[in-house]
């Protein structure tokens, strides 16, 4: 039996502290955030850290379930879940304590998710994330609503460069749609674009006996990036082959024109080979950069039928932004100036 003096005081992989300096940081900027979302009139809510599974799981596609930790209840051998995201526990909430909240709704949060990691490399499995959701409202202005707000939020933490990226889930979700592959070979698909990598997504094509016209389409699809402008000209090419991502670039479009109009303080770029790591995903989504960070800063979109999987089908969309990345920039940039 090991004595307590030889157990090495670690933490679980996946998980760190935040000492005194760090907290303080991480704190300030929630201060910040909770400010912003406060004068945007969004209200805070509190939801819990576990969820009974098959509830919570219903909120989920197949690739976010695989990543939930579960464990069983010693009261009464339910089977529970860590919260991997937060949005269907709103979606949740709407369904019931806040059932006959009028609409719009607009709620805030702040909360930490855990997730399973399957890759080798390091990744945080605890997650802390600041977050809004908007519901009810599904027109264009509801779009370009939060996307500002993204941007608002992350300019009042002092983040200059950051980058919006947008696209739309029925870009790729088009032809995707349209091909019969087992869940396992799609979702690997939908990574391989989510990486831009076209040698991988035309070998795993060909090998599900995709056709050579829409292989091409969908590498074409991958690289449309940049100047909103530029991007929707090129796709040009591939309009007319399938009505969703039609409607994509006409969405797109009139979200592009309106944020247009607005003192945003990034650099907004469209994405039509853009994809969420959550398949709820319906609509307009976007991910924010910040430079010298590898992953996004904050992710979020339209998801119009989560909310339908728990009671009455509303129109919704949100965001959330990762406030230990958040803290990691502040510190960073704090280290910088100093002399």
């Amino acid at each position: 039996m090991l004595h307590r003096s030889s157990i090495p005081a670690t933490t679980p992989v996946g998980v760190r502290d935040l000492p005194p300096e760090l907290a303080q940081t991480f704190y300030q900027l929630q201060a910040e955030l909770l400010n912003t979302f406060k004068q945007a009139n969004y209200q805070r809510v509190l939801t819990p850290t576990f969820e009974l599974a098959d509830v919570f799981e219903q909120g989920l596609g197949d690739t976010a379930a695989a990543q939930v930790m579960r464990f069983v209840d010693p009261q009464n051998g339910e089977v529970l879940a860590l919260r991997t995201d937060i949005t269907p526990q709103i979606a949740r909430l709407m369904a019931g304590a806040m059932a006959d909240t009028p609409l719009p709704a607009r709620v805030s949060y702040f909360g930490r998710v855990y997730r399973l990691r399957h890759e080798q490399t390091f990744h945080r499995r605890e997650v802390a994330q600041a977050g809004v959701e908007l519901i009810g409202p599904a027109d264009v202005a509801a779009d370009v609503e939060l996307i500002a707000l993204c941007d608002q939020a992350l300019s009042s933490t002092g983040i200059e460069g950051h980058t919006l990226s947008i696209g739309h889930a029925g870009s790729i979700g088009a032809i995707l749609n349209t091909l019969s592959l087992e869940s396992g070979s799609a979702e690997t698909l939908r990574w391989l674009i989510g990486r831009k990598d076209t040698d991988g997504i035309e070998t795993l094509a060909q090998e599900e006996g995709i056709a050579p016209k829409t292989i091409k389409s969908l590498v074409q699809l991958t690289g449309l990036y940049g100047r909103p402008d530029s991007v929707l000209k090129d796709a040009a090419a591939l309009r007319g082959q399938w009505s969703e991502l039609d409607d994509a670039c006409e969405r797109l479009r009139a979200v592009i024109e309106k944020l247009e109009t607005q003192s945003l303080n990034c650099n907004l770029v469209l994405d039509l080979g853009e994809v969420q790591g959550f398949g709820y995903y319906t609509g307009v989504i976007f991910h924010a950069y910040v430079p010298g960070l590898g992953a996004a800063v904050a992710s979020g979109g339209r998801y119009d039928n989560l909310l339908g999987r728990y009671g009455e089908s509303r129109a919704a969309a949100g965001f959330a932004i990762d406030e230990e990345g958040l803290t990691e920039i502040r510190m960073r940039e704090n280290a910088c100036q100093q002399p």
